[in-house]
This record gives structure tokens, sequence and C-alpha cells, in this order.
């Protein structure tokens, strides 16, 4: 049996994906201090060219590639995330409870 958890009924719609999607990057900045000003300057330093607002209005949206999150988790020094469940992160506000278990992931 497989321990991958399945969306709670009703909250498995493109809104909740888009939710955590944005959570998750979101609290890996809260977490590691970062705002989207100095999240600019760590991409630019991998050759990415973007402004804060731009990336503040990415993000805001939740709908960004795979890659432009890849880039942005490598630019915020993270090496490893875990995936929450949509019940953990695929709400309005989930970044701060994300953010918070990323700086004590034991709690």
């Amino acid at each position: 049996m497989s321990d991958i958890e399945p969306p709670p009924a009703g909250h498995a719609d493109e809104k909740a994906w888009e939710e955590l999607a944005k959570n998750i990057l979101r609290a890996q900045m809260m977490a590691n201090g970062v705002s989207y000003a100095t999240l600019a300057e760590r991409l630019a330093a991998f050759g990415i060219t973007d402004n804060e607002l731009n990336l503040r209005n990415k993000v805001s949206r939740g709908r960004f590639t795979a890659v432009f999150l890849m880039q942005c988790l490598t630019a915020l020094g993270a090496d490893w995330i875990k995936v929450p469940t949509l019940a953990e992160g695929g709400r309005q506000g989930g970044a701060q409870a994300l953010a918070t278990k990323a700086r004590n992931p034991k709690s």
C-alpha cells in the first residue's frame, strides 16, 4: 500500500494546487528571511533577470513553471524540501505554517 495521501475531497481543484506551489516558494523565502528584492538579486547571480515586482506577481498568481520553482529554490539555498499535502499548504495563508515547519522540522 502506498503512503501517498490522496487530496481531500473538494480541495483538489487547480486553485488549490496553485496555492500549494505559491506557498511552498513563499515558505522557503520566509524561512530564509529572503525578500522578493533579494530573491531577484540571487536569481541574477544565475543569469536569470527578473525584477522584484515581476517576481511578486508571478509568485502571487501561483502559476509558474517547474523550472522557475527549481531556480528559486536553488537561489534560496534549499537542498531538499518536503512536499506538503494540499491540506497542509494548499490554502490561503498556508505559507506561514509551512515556513514555521521549515524552520522547526520536528514541530
